[in-house]
């Protein structure tokens, strides 16, 4: 098998990586990062300085014709969770498109598209995870690679590929992790092991973006990327907040998403002990047991990369399992140049003699896919039942909560006069050309009430003023996090902020001499865009 060349680039580095097969094994000769020349904030297109950046590591190495494997990080995707019928695997394609057609933002004929089954079994609700890449950021890696010299033969999502390098390995009894390969994986007792749920938490910093991926078992359930100040990377002192903070959002999203399971396992992508205080000081603030991986500790090396290994191993982790899946053939997970298909029909130039055969195989599995279908409403009319029951508790329940007017009489004291907050947020909010709201929501707090603000503005410096704006001696602001959005031109970072309006009065005696009247409907959750 010939050399394969893995490659990705974000804003400020590309990173290549070059493997040989040997035996059926990757073997990995390069591994090597190439600065890419500073662009504007919110520029978009193709910047033809990377692409020429590339291509001069590229030509300077002698890599040029090899075949290419390019990774895409999240924020570059559109990713859904959908839950369709009972079905077999080769209808999946078909249905996954048409339903994906009904629940993505905008998904074109001409957008790439891919998906991964979650859930196997075929007699009941099928779970994938959906994922699609517009023509313009298809359009945008072509161009770039292109004027490198090289041509892409497989688009993977970057996430999916380290994950895949961690589903390969174990946790030895000195805390190392040690490959395990396909073939001798459930013996050695490898996270490929189907029967392990345990939940981990993959971590890769990168540069000024984090990879959040979650694993049960052998099979990612939940991917993400979060903007971080580029220093966080290096520094365990005072930048490493940020970093837990987005940990703390993604296992919080994770155990929603599972039903009340928790993450029990961080693993924190390295090379060099770079980042042991980083990990000691997550492992005391998760109470959690925090481990650093080494995805070149998962491969033999060779050549410069054995003598000269790069200087930020842990952001090479996509790259490594891009190259091991590739080599050992294995599945990608999600592949957009390259995307799950319904099988091609039989050939029907096949001999007169098996037709008889060929009617009797359609009436066994007309047959037996009627008893499975069959099997599968009697699952659900017993799912429903024991729903229906649970739902019989929680309504006993929600009727003992409405004898509780005490609580609600409290919530009315601490009511901070919603349509006061919104005049107020009218008149701090920077011009429309600046910033778009896309959704107010209004909640109560211990504190008094809280407003979350979701919307796209033209810079993260908007995102300052607005908040510097709310904050006074009786509201407190709270970032909840900002991403980049690179479909956008005019609008091109997404952010969250919460104010939170501190008016809630001490308890007093008072309380009973106050009319009685019925406590104060919640406040809708309004939406509204920045005028």
């Amino acid at each position: 098998m010939p050399r394969i060349l893995a490659l990705e680039w974000d804003s400020r580095e590309a990173r290549l990586a070059v493997a040989d097969a040997r035996r059926g094994s990757a073997v990995l000769e390069e591994a090597f990062a190439v600065p890419l020349p500073l662009r504007a904030e919110g520029g978009m297109g193709v910047d033809p300085a990377i692409g020429d950046a590339i291509g001069a590591a590229v030509a300077a190495r002698g890599l040029g014709r090899l075949p290419t494997l390019v990774a895409v990080g999240r924020a570059s995707i559109e990713l859904k969770l959908l839950t369709l019928p009972p079905a077999p695997d080769d209808e999946l394609p078909e249905m996954v498109r048409f339903q994906a057609q009904r629940e993505f933002n905008s998904l074109g004929d001409d957008w790439h598209f891919d998906f991964v089954p979650i859930s196997d079994d075929i007699a009941a609700p099928r779970q994938v995870l959906a994922a699609a890449v517009s023509p313009e950021v298809v359009q945008q890696i072509n161009e770039t690679c292109q004027r490198a010299g090289l041509k892409p033969t497989r688009l993977l999502l970057r996430p999916y590929a380290a994950a895949s390098l961690l589903r390969r390995s174990r946790l030895a009894e000195s805390g190392q992790m040690q490959l395990v390969s396909g073939a001798t994986a459930a013996k050695a007792g490898a996270i490929a092991d189907p029967t392990d749920n345990k939940v981990r938490l993959l971590v890769d910093l990168l540069g000024d973006e984090a990879d959040l991926t979650v694993l049960v078992g052998p099979q990612v359930v939940f991917l993400r990327t979060a903007r971080l100040p580029a220093e966080t990377a290096s520094d365990a002192g005072a930048n490493w907040r940020p970093l837990l903070a987005e940990i703390r959002r993604t296992m919080a999203a994770v155990q929603n998403q599972l039903g009340g399971q928790r993450v029990q396992a961080v693993y924190l992508c390295d090379g060099r002990q770079e980042h042991a205080a980083l990990a000691a000081r997550l492992s005391g603030e998760l109470s959690l047991p925090v481990e650093l991986f080494d995805p070149l500790a998962q491969v033999p090396l060779t050549g410069a990369v054995r003598t000269e290994p790069p200087a930020h191993a842990g952001r090479f982790a996509p790259l490594v399992g891009m190259l091991v899946n590739e080599i050992e053939k294995s599945s990608h997970g999600l592949d957009f140049f390259n995307p799950r298909r319904r099988p091609p029909p039989p050939d029907r130039r096949r001999p007169l003699a098996l037709a008889g055969v060929g009617v009797a195989s359609v009436a066994a599995l007309l047959g037996l896919w009627a008893w499975q279908h069959s099997k599968s409403l009697n699952a659900r009319i017993d799912e429903l039942s024991a729903a229906s029951k649970k739902l019989d508790a929680e309504v006993a329940a929600a009727a003992k909560l409405q004898q509780s007017v005490g609580e609600l009489d409290d919530w009315r004291q601490g009511d901070p006069g919603w349509l006061d907050e919104l005049v107020r947020l009218s008149r701090a909010l920077p011009d429309a050309k600046q910033v778009m709201l896309s959704d107010v929501s209004i909640s109560p707090h211990p504190a008094g009430g809280e407003m979350v603000l979701k919307g796209v503005v033209s810079s993260t410096e908007v995102v300052d003023r607005l908040e510097s704006g709310l904050r006074d001696d009786k509201h407190r602001v709270e970032g909840r996090g900002s991403h980049q959005d690179i479909k956008s031109t005019a609008y091109p970072w997404q952010f969250s902020s919460a104010v939170i309006a501190e008016t809630r009065p001490a308890k007093t005696k008072a309380k009973a001499a106050a009319p009685a009247r019925r406590p104060a409907a919640a406040s809708p959750r309004p939406t509204g865009k920045g005028a």
